[in-house]
């Protein structure tokens, strides 16, 4: 394998962002499937959503351990993806129990608008620190950067919605690599199943592979920065020619997973600001987006 050079912050550099733990400072999903729960106060929306994730953990855990017994995981890259494709299925299953659980039926493009808004306003969901400086920035001053969101969330209108809220107008929808639910983005009532909002072979994006996949679709040219907080971003951080890990401190149990991976897979990752020594996978980590936007705006390269 080579080692990638150096990001050279000087020429272009397509910025790829994660959602869920990156942009926004936790996971989104419990404000989307509260704005459904708002639309219907009979239906027990609430109720399902609880078994629905006690479904899901109880599938992961008992996956990964028989995959991984006894809590040996890989010690290679090659075999971690492997492993992270093998664990696929356990986000299939868990669209799927979603999808017939009725927990987003009904739900309408006006209604995620009107919910994201006001998640926002209530901070039920946050931006994360310096992103709305970070996004200027790559929109004003470095007008040759591309920019993307990549992410296994549910709606793009939702993350589309939520941008918008907190005054972000300049993403359009097709910069929104996403799931969406059905019949949203053609104005209809949604029967509550997810669906692709893309046109290739991949399909649904649920898995760090599929992330992988999507962004090789896309088929960017030049430098690309990859920007993620879990375990489902590993793949495209390592992939990318920097790749850029969101950390709190302390780290929250998705960002502390993906470190703990990176330690086991032997892969070295320092702060960003020590980027020119990074071994040969390229991957460092930042508190947050204002950390981003300083180290991209110094005059060194």
């Amino acid at each position: 394998m080579c080692t990638k050079p150096p990001l050279n912050k000087s020429s272009p550099v397509h910025w790829i962002l994660d959602w869920d733990g990156t942009i926004t400072k936790k996971d989104t999903l419990d404000a989307l499937v509260n704005i459904s729960a708002a639309t219907k106060p009979s239906f027990p929306t609430l109720d399902h959503w609880n078994n629905v994730s006690k479904a899901y953990m109880d599938d992961y855990t008992a996956t990964l351990a028989q995959l991984a017994p006894n809590g040996t995981l890989p010690s290679t890259v090659s075999a971690e993806k492997q492993l992270l494709a093998q664990m696929r299925a356990v986000e299939q299953r868990s669209l799927d129990r979603v999808s017939s659980s009725g927990i987003f039926a009904g739900l309408t493009k006006d209604a995620i608008d009107a919910g994201a808004k006001q998640a926002v306003h209530s901070r039920a969901v946050e931006l994360r620190t310096g992103f709305e400086g970070f996004f200027r920035h790559i929109q004003h001053d470095r007008k040759e950067d591309g920019f993307m969101l990549l992410s296994v969330n549910w709606s793009r209108i939702f993350i589309q919605s939520c941008l918008g809220a907190a005054d972000i107008v300049d993403v359009p929808t097709s910069s929104i690599m996403a799931n969406e639910l059905d019949n949203i983005e053609v104005g209809k009532p949604s029967t509550g199943r997810i669906i692709s909002t893309t046109h290739d072979d991949v399909g649904i994006i649920m898995s760090s592979g599929d992330k992988l996949e999507k962004m090789k679709h896309t088929q960017l040219k030049g430098q690309t920065v990859y920007v993620g907080d879990s375990w489902t971003d590993i793949e495209c951080l390592l992939a990318a020619d920097l790749g850029i890990c969101i950390r709190d401190e302390p780290m929250g149990s998705s960002q502390r997973k993906l470190a703990e991976s990176l330690t086991r897979l032997g892969v070295s990752c320092l702060h960003l600001s020590d980027y020119k020594e990074a071994d040969e996978w390229g991957v460092v980590w930042a508190r947050d987006f204002a950390e981003i936007q300083d180290w991209i705006a110094s005059k060194s390269t």
